[in-house]
């Protein structure tokens, strides 16, 4: 088992997730081939600066926006929405995989539903199924079918309950999205037939194979250690995933390799070989995405870069340590600040509220430049101004 410094372990991971600019991803194409890498990006509607997944792809393909992702998504249907990790953004082409974990969510519905007090979405499934395919896209607003009640639990309209439940068992899917309203269609409608199952014989056990090491891919390398990076049906079971991995090493679909000072291996899929290299890149500093791939697992972003870091959206103002949505801050492989940005929507402009330099970070001259060049990027992907306030906050 070949060991590798941490550094080293840093620098493979952002030369496979391109955080390096190392490669010339860029606009549609680029995202096409990032998407093909990494398989999923985690989908969160929560639009302060930008939109997560924009964030994580702006991160790694030159010249991206958002009309991109929307496109891939559905105009062309490349890319759909649906559960993976958490509710993601993933291949169509892994949709109908994925049919063991939308059975799963199916056999698990019935308690939710009760405990909801919303059985009666399973009474009202066909009708509702009805409506959309007569209908075609079907927002919650345009339909309203069953009950209609105060709810602790999001929908207060059966109607909307049953979409969501249609949704996550696969025969609808979102066909358009405006701002975070979804519009659902037939599944049948929106995406290719020989995308919309997978081998008949396939067996559950490959199914989890196939998850586990494309999770592995999502994030460039893993531990076995249980955490964000392994969420999700399947694969936050520790005896299923650890039976599993040793199943992979044995078939030679992933390596282990160990990273100095810690003890845990890590598992690699073939395609990370490539990006085995200890050769430095160019300077770059990258602003990354809250809920990014190689932030996942919290514990071994920490043990491997030295970073501790905290989504705070969900946290009492008086009890957070930095803000409320908060971006990291890498710099040629290690991080080095975070910072929150006012609200982009109300300023039309990229101001940056505060700023956090890491422990033990000097900035200097070469620093500054790659910092002022990422943020006119930046700026550049959100479509708006840079703010000249931004360097003077930095304090260079």
């Amino acid at each position: 088992m070949k060991l590798y410094s941490k550094e080293e372990a840093r620098h493979m991971l952002c030369r496979y997730h391109n955080l390096d600019g190392a490669e010339s991803l860029c606009g549609k194409k680029g995202v096409e081939k990032i998407m093909q890498r990494i398989h999923s990006i985690q989908y969160d509607p929560l639009n302060v600066v930008a939109r997560n997944a924009d964030l994580v792809l702006q991160a790694r393909v030159k010249d991206y926006t958002e009309s991109i992702l929307y496109n891939l998504l559905y105009q062309e249907h490349k890319l759909i929405d649906g559960f993976d990790k958490e509710m993601c953004i993933y291949n169509t082409t892994d949709f109908a995989r994925f049919q063991f974990v939308r059975n799963e969510y199916e056999k698990h519905a019935a308690p939710t539903l009760r405990h909801r007090n919303q059985t009666g979405v399973l009474d009202i499934l066909d009708d509702v199924r009805d409506f959309v395919e007569k209908h075609g896209k079907t927002g919650t607003k345009d339909i309203s079918i069953g009950e209609v009640r105060e709810s602790r639990w999001g929908h207060k309209k059966l109607s909307s309950a049953a979409l969501d439940y249609l949704f996550n068992t696969g025969t609808l899917t979102v066909a358009d999205k405006r701002g975070t309203q979804k519009y659902f269609d037939l599944t049948e409608r929106v995406i290719d037939s020989k995308h919309l199952s997978c081998a008949p014989d396939m067996s559950v056990e490959e199914f989890v194979e196939w998850y586990i090491e494309r999770r592995i891919q999502s994030v460039g390398f893993l531990w076995n250690k249980s955490g964000g990076a392994w969420q999700g049906r399947f694969l936050s079971d520790t005896k299923l995933r650890s039976s599993t991995l040793r199943t992979l090493v044995e078939k030679n679909r992933i390596e282990e390799i160990q990273v100095e000072g810690i003890k845990e291996p890590f598992y690699f899929s073939k395609n990370f070989k490539q990006y085995m290299t200890t050769q430095k890149p160019n300077s770059y500093v990258r602003f990354l995405a809250p809920l990014d791939n190689i932030l996942w697992d919290r514990q071994m972003l920490e043990l491997l870069f030295g970073f501790t870091y905290r989504w705070e959206v969900y946290t009492p103002a008086v009890r957070r340590t930095y803000g409320y949505y908060v971006l990291p801050v890498l710099y040629n492989g290690r991080f080095i600040a975070r910072f929150e940005a006012n609200p982009i929507r109300e300023s039309q402009e990229f101001v940056i509220k505060n700023w956090w330099w890491e422990p033990g970070v000097e900035p200097n001259d070469e620093m500054g430049e790659m910092l002022a060049k990422e943020m006119e990027r930046f700026a550049e992907f959100l479509q708006i101004d840079n703010s000249s306030k931004n360097m003077m906050k930095l304090e260079m």
